[in-house]
């Protein structure tokens, strides 16, 4: 049996190779479309498990491998995977939750401090032999931060927000005694929350539910110095309105994921100046959350190869 890796896992391959094969003999990749349509019959009858990042696995893929015994998702985002398809054919779906959990809530700080503090324009001033500014920053003790989406990241970052002497509010649609713990509290509804904060921190999945769902609408319940802070997934926005509003003075951002990734020349959030600042999605990728992140790959594959064992099964949901 082999084990198919569809993409780059921030690592070394040897290391990705040596962690997997502890499960499986062979390790075969496949990181390009071309090198995907090579594969052989051969080579696909003998695949037993796929493991992947954000590349598409669809209904004709798994018709190729016909063999596979279970999809490792070395994400904890897993929408790139046709669940119905894995389901249909009683394929087990793994993901990795909860690898990157110090990682995302630490550059969420981050954004917001920089956005506060406009730390990209002081680094361009200094380098370009300025030094007086023109204006002043503002401190993140005593801001109001709502949390939206208190799963584990979300109450982490409220956790790192807390210790910088922040008043913390939240929602989400499951209300967690590790969030009120804290000293936060819940407010009732998302426009409750962008209208009270001073610093809005996303942290929502990306599906059904929740595309679209910071609109128009929300966002201009922003006040001007608002600050609005994205490391979950860009489609949660209306990126179109977002960056209407960024471009008129509206409020600022510090934003890690967007729409469409990576993002396309010309992109509209991407002229917006110094109203926010952008990273391209690297919340997640740290070394110590890429080595967590291998390691659980490794272990889901194994029990994707054991018969499907429950533990970071999606499909079952």
């Amino acid at each position: 049996p082999a084990v198919l890796v569809l993409d780059s896992l921030g690592v070394p391959d040897s290391d990705v190779e040596r962690e997997l094969s502890a499960h499986a003999p062979s390790v075969l990749w496949a990181r390009t479309d071309h090198e995907l349509d090579a594969l052989s019959p051969d080579a696909a009858a003998s695949v037993s498990a796929l493991v992947l990042v954000k590349r598409r696995v669809s209904a004709a893929l798994l018709d190729r491998l016909p063999n596979l015994k279970g999809v490792a998702v070395a994400f904890t985002g897993y929408d790139a995977v046709d669940l119905d398809a894995c389901r249909a054919r009683s394929l087990p779906v793994y993901n990795v939750p909860a690898y990157s959990t110090d990682s995302v809530a630490e550059l969420a700080i981050g954004l917001a401090l920089a956005v506060l503090r406009d730390i990209p324009t002081g680094d361009a001033a200094a380098r370009a032999g300025g030094w007086d500014l023109g204006f002043a920053g503002r401190e993140l003790a005593g801001r109001t931060v709502a949390i939206v989406g208190t799963g584990a990241i979300g109450v982490r970052t409220a956790e790192l927000f807390r210790a910088f002497r922040c008043r913390v509010v939240g929602f989400s649609r499951t209300r967690r005694e590790e969030f009120t713990a804290l000293g936060a509290r819940y407010v009732d509804t998302l426009e409750e929350a962008f209208e009270c904060a001073d610093i809005v921190s996303l942290h929502l999945p990306s599906n059904e539910h929740t595309r679209g769902v910071v609109s128009r609408e929300l966002l201009e319940k922003l006040r001007p110095s608002a600050v609005l802070i994205n490391c979950a997934r860009g489609p949660v926005v209306d990126e179109a309105a977002l960056a209407e509003l960024l471009s008129a003075g509206a409020f600022r951002a510090g934003l890690d994921v967007f729409e469409r990734e990576p993002l396309p020349h010309g992109a509209a959030v991407a002229a917006v100046g110094r109203a926010a600042v952008l990273t391209p999605h690297v919340a997640y990728k740290t070394e110590e959350a890429l080595a967590r992140r291998l390691a659980v790959t490794a272990a889901n594959v194994k029990s994707a190869l054991a018969g499907g064992l429950p533990e970071n099964r999606v499909d079952l949901v």
